[in-house]
């Protein structure tokens, strides 16, 4: 205690001769004064640390998702659709996951679950308060499918099952299913992620996962869907793609009145409602590089040729369909009322967006 009196008092003392400076004073009390308005300007000005919990989506009565594909760059294209997503959920506040639809890196390597990558195209580009707090859904693309790096699984699932990295990333098999929400008892949303990468000759057993998921299993949810990264039917660069598996794979979706099917792979944005078919939802434009329309049709609803993502929004009543640019703008919304005949092309009706 004597020491540090000994210490303030030398202080003083060393301080006393500039304390006569009538200048010195007067400047003191303007710098605190500078320093103070400053912090208070800071204060006001700064916005509040945002904090989201998503709503579980197990009792939710309504869900609310995201959905792109063809996004694993890592770059500015696919940085800036991010902060979209993160600007769209932080106005609407009820985001419950993203579905990522394929061809999650573009690197030109195998891939591993200590790559760099995962960082790089994942981690590191869907961040802020609400992309942080969701899950990531995903599936097989082609490309993903060509960095295997032939170990027994692929590094994307086993990234998955260890729960590495920030825990968001699900892919627990190469095809699989989540139930979504509840109403009056029954599952709000079923949807069935399935891998497009197999040849026809070993897709039958998908197919029958599709019937035992939607026709076989007693508890049927209001809604259906299929993820897939490989567009069935579309209107841009990979309109005849999979050709070999599309008729397996439509005809399962018929038979098991399959509401809509989501993929990526066409590097746009589409929506084609075709009659007694699924609707087909396509945004494959997630921060690749983009691809022009090749055809046209009566059932081409909507066309976009421009980086984004797609919104969707379902309760007991309505399905809504909501795309989104990479400025985070809504630039096209359509609405699919339950009570309508499902795989009806007049279901389907274009909204003010």
């Amino acid at each position: 205690m004597f020491v540090i009196k000994k210490m303030i008092k030398n202080l003083l003392t060393g301080f006393s001769p500039m304390l006569k400076k009538r200048w010195l004073i007067p400047a003191l009390l303007l710098a605190v004064l500078i320093i103070f308005i400053f912090f208070a300007t800071q204060h006001k000005f700064s916005p509040a640390a945002i904090s989201y919990t998503p709503i579980n989506p197990d009792v939710a009565h309504e869900i609310n998702f995201f959905a792109l594909g063809d996004q694993g760059t890592g770059e500015g294209d696919q940085m800036e659709v991010a902060r979209a997503m993160e600007q769209v959920a932080e106005r609407n506040k009820n985001l419950n996951f993203v579905i990522l639809l394929g061809d999650n890196f573009y690197i030109d390597e195998p891939l591993t679950v200590k790559s760099p990558a995962w960082k790089k195209m994942f981690e590191e580009v869907y961040t802020g308060a609400y992309l942080n707090a969701v899950p990531f859904y995903a599936i097989l693309g082609n490309h993903d499918d060509d960095l295997h790096s032939g170990s027994k699984i692929h590094p994307e699932i086993e990234y998955s099952r260890k729960a590495l990295g920030s825990k968001r990333w699900h892919m627990p098999d190469s095809y699989y299913h989540y139930d979504f929400g509840i109403a009056n008892g029954r599952p709000l949303l079923r949807l069935v992620f399935i891998d497009t990468n197999v040849p026809a000759d070993k897709l039958q057993v998908q197919v029958d996962y599709i019937r035992k998921q939607f026709m076989e299993n007693p508890v049927q949810p209001v809604w259906k869907a299929i993820i897939g990264h490989h567009t069935l039917r579309s209107y841009g660069k990979h309109y005849a793609d999979k050709s070999d598996v599309a008729p397996m794979l439509i005809a399962a979706m018929k038979n098991a009145n399959v509401d809509f099917y989501l993929s990526g792979h066409d590097h746009n944005q589409q929506l084609i409602v075709k009659d007694k078919e699924p609707v087909y939802i396509v945004d494959g434009a997630g921060g690749r590089k983009l691809s022009a329309q090749k055809a046209s049709s009566k059932d081409l609803r909507f066309f976009r040729e421009g980086f984004g993502f797609v919104g969707l929004s379902v309760n007991a009543a309505k399905l809504n369909i909501d795309f989104y640019n990479s400025g985070a703008a809504k630039v096209a919304s359509h609405e699919i009322d339950r009570s309508c005949m499902s795989q009806r092309a007049s279901c389907v009706k274009e909204m003010n967006k």
